[in-house]
């Protein structure tokens, strides 16, 4: 008798950061909540050099230089101080990554956290750092260390939206609020006795129109997604690598390929919803059509740079022109020879599926790089040229450009077009390797049959992001606090004794959750991984994609891993268990009132990957789509599972941690993007193991969804 098997198995994405909608919930203990508290607090209101009292005392007690036995690595803490005597970066200037000046001092700030020998010592030198170091090099050597200790896994970081507000909300959101502070919270109301103020928070778009672009500017510029990227980058620091630090082990240089191909997927999918055509090209040696105005501020309150629409500066940056051109030259020159040089003169051989990884590496001038002197940086000179930011005239004088800071660069349309020249050297290298056989594609034995699949409908909603840090407060000094809620949840915001919290409320893209269902027949009993995909369907113009030609554009939605029976089986997902998907942050005040209550012992912090900080916001699974419905395809493809090397969530727990350099991240061990990341042999392409579906995507109004 043939069997039914019902499937509705949760694993792992193969290509991203972790299992993380698991159904596994640890709680923190007392130890855990005492970390997770002072993290919580060090956050707050970083421009204020006295904001806790406290801390300020405890600062003043701890002397790094006396405290050397206390790092696990001496000579990297011995470095810092040789920075901190000559003189680093000043409070309130303008940090930035890609100065390489900045750059060595926060890397040697880096050390001195991630070197500390125990929580102890970590504590005192972050409380110590707080005071002593600019501000946005404490938050970016704090953030990083954070998520590469050990002894951290499991730590809920405040949101990069609600740390720094300025980076993501515009002018006209943090002046209302600060504007509210300085009116003394006039008619504000309170909520649960707090002072409580809702701004309305838009895109750029809605207050000038400078072009086409702006259609999308609610997906270039949602918090989520850029804090997304800036934590990709988090993990995979550019000038981090080597055998410390495990990077390597994740593929790395692979993996930060795969990523912008499947960041420019998504984004064409969006783009193809509102009209627009494929992400146009650009010339080094002529204007830049495409301007940005970001109506962003830094905290000392200059301006983001502009970039006016055919931008030109190819004359007064011309020498950065000729570096670039250099850069990408060699590039192409790796690629076709089929190696790279090394700085000794011999060569590596990258004509194998297995040189992607030494391309990804060199690409983006990692760590883990065999040769920067030579393939250089292109993405930091890029990103200079084109995001309109200044000369350079002094090293602590630097004003970046959205592009040249993570926590914004996506808001820029030239992100896309320059990612679209960086993704070309990646097909460039993926397109000399054969076309996968039919014999590769096939799954002997396995068919899919059919393919059910509920409406797909999206819709903005309104979300509330905690921007309370976007005002200066009073100190925090517990002997002159007379609010009810710092009784109940500790230190937070507070103005004359009485607490309050501000929100910015935006509209964001949405949907509703949906199901799809798999009848597959299989003829023996065997383990395999299921692939989904969504494509479009048609151009911009409204012709049929062929094939190959559209490889490019399919965003993975799903990869995880199933038992098949012998016989029919139904294999049933639901949206809300896609793997590499997380929900929407928990607010610093809610996240800060459930580690109170549970420090406090009225309740339990639970720890899980719901909010996983490595995973992409469920929100934006779907583009917009239509109001009418607007066509698209998925495409399903059910493979042999091919184990990893190193076995799946070894040596981290994958219900606290992402799992960066364990070499343990990924499901199986195939190519990222597989099916897709070789040239199309439409004469070997369909196999039965493989379908794809044609769907639409209906955009509704709040009040529609709503009201079904």
């Amino acid at each position: 008798m043939r069997s039914v098997l019902v499937v509705t198995v949760v694993c792992m994405l193969a290509y991203a950061s972790g299992s993380y909608m698991t159904k596994d919930v640890k709680y923190g203990d007392e130890t855990f909540l005492k970390k997770q508290k002072a993290i919580l607090e060090i956050f707050q209101h970083i421009h204020q050099p006295e904001l806790h009292t406290f801390l300020w005392e405890e600062s003043k007690g701890f002397d790094v230089e006396q405290n050397l036995d206390h790092y696990s690595n001496v000579e990297a803490v011995k470095e810092f101080l040789r920075f901190y005597k000559h003189g680093m970066l000043p409070m309130e200037e303008i940090f930035s990554i890609h100065n390489e000046f900045h750059r060595e001092e926060v890397i040697a700030l880096f050390h001195l956290f991630y070197y500390a020998k125990d929580w102890d010592t970590f504590y005192k030198t972050m409380v110590w750092a707080r005071f002593h170091v600019n501000e946005g090099m404490f938050v970016y050597a704090l953030t990083v260390a954070v998520l590469h200790r050990h002894d951290m896994e499991g730590i809920v970081l405040p949101a990069p939206y609600e740390i720094y507000p300025f980076y993501f909300f515009n002018d006209v959101v943090i002046s209302k609020a600060q504007r509210y502070k300085m009116q003394g919270f006039y008619k504000m109301k309170k909520v649960n006795d707090v002072y409580t103020a809702y701004i309305p928070s838009n895109y750029t778009g809605y207050y000038v129109h400078t072009g086409p672009e702006q259609r999308v500017g609610y997906f270039t510029e949602d918090i989520g997604l850029n804090s997304y990227y800036y934590y990709f980058h988090a993990d995979y620091p550019f000038w981090m690598g080597g055998k410390e630090f495990g990077l390597y082990k994740d593929r790395r240089g692979e993996f930060f390929l795969f990523q912008h191909q499947q960041l420019l997927a998504r984004y064409y999918l969006e783009r193809l919803s509102n009209d627009l055509g494929v992400i146009p090209p650009f010339s080094w040696h002529k204007s830049i059509t495409t301007g940005y105005y970001p109506y962003l501020r830094y905290y000392n309150g200059i301006p983001f740079p502009v970039r006016d629409n055919y931008y030109s500066a190819s004359v007064d940056k011309s020498y950065v022109v000729e570096q670039i051109e250099d850069f990408e030259h060699r590039i192409m020159e790796a690629i076709d020879y089929g190696f790279i040089t090394l700085p000794d003169g011999k060569n590596v051989n990258i004509t194998t599926p297995s040189g992607v990884e030494y391309l990804g590496n060199l690409i983006q001038s990692n760590g883990d790089s065999v040769n920067t002197r030579f393939y250089g940086y292109l993405e930091i000179l890029a990103k200079y040229f084109l995001g309109g930011s200044f000369k350079l005239q002094h090293e602590y004088r630097a004003i970046p450009s959205v592009l040249e800071k993570f926590e914004t660069s996506m808001r820029d349309p030239m992100f896309y077009q320059f990612y679209k020249r960086i993704v070309e050297f990646y097909y460039r290298f993926l397109d000399l390797l054969p076309s996968y056989t039919k014999k590769e594609l096939d799954f002997p034995g396995v068919k899919i049959e059919t393919v059910e699949m509920d409406k797909l409908v999206t819709y903005f909603d309104k979300f509330d992001a905690d921007i309370t840090n976007a005002v200066d407060v009073e100190v925090f000094d517990e002997t002159t606090m007379k609010g009810s809620a710092m009784k109940k949840f500790g230190k937070i915001a507070h103005y004359q004794g009485e607490d309050f919290v501000i929100y910015a409320r935006m509209p964001r893209l949405n949907h509703l959750p949906f199901t799809f269902e798999l009848n597959v027949v299989s003829e023996t009993a065997q383990k395999a991984v299921v692939f989904v995909y969504l494509g479009p369907k048609y151009d911009q113009y409204g012709n049929i994609y062929g094939v190959d030609a559209n490889r490019e554009n399919f965003f993975e939605l799903d990869h995880f891993l199933v038992d098949l029976v012998p016989g029919k089986n139904v294999i049933t997902r639901n949206s809300l268990d896609f793997s590499w998907f997380v929900k929407d942050r928990t607010t610093y005040f809610e996240l800060y009132q459930q580690v109170m209550r549970a420090y406090k012992g009225e309740g339990k912090f639970p720890l899980d990957m719901s909010e996983a900080h490595c995973g992409f916001p469920a929100r934006l699974m779907l583009p917009k789509g239509k109001k009418g419905g607007m066509p698209f395809q998925f495409f399903f493809m059910v493979v042999p599972y091919h184990a990893p090397k190193v076995p799946q969530f070894t040596g981290f727990d994958h219900t606290l941690s992402c799992g960066v350099g364990s070499g343990a991240r990924y499901l199986d061990d195939l190519p990222f993007g597989f099916p897709f990341e070789r040239k199309i042999d439409e004469s070997a392409w369909f196999t039965s193991n493989m379908k794809y579906y044609d769907t639409l995507i209906y955009h509704k109004s709040e009040t529609e969804v709503n009201s079904v």
